[in-house]
């Protein structure tokens, strides 16, 4: 990308991208500054095991009888 925008400058975004062979929308997008992405918390799915299920699936699961 260094040399399109070295070449952009004397002939031209244009004329810069089809001379090294580099799609234009390629060139414009690396200008762009990155967004920073926050990613948001997932929701639980309605049908989701509430926190007292799940500790008392995980202590007969750990149990004597289901130890190898």
């Amino acid at each position: 990308m260094k040399e399109v925008g070295e070449l952009a400058r004397a002939v031209g975004t244009s004329v810069a991208c089809a001379a090294i062979g580099v799609p234009r929308a390629t060139v414009y997008r690396h200008r762009q500054p990155k967004a920073a992405v926050t990613p948001k918390p997932r929701p639980a799915p309605p049908r989701a095991l509430s926190w007292e299920e799940r500790r008392q699936v995980l202590d007969v699961l750990h149990s004597e009888s289901f130890a190898d």
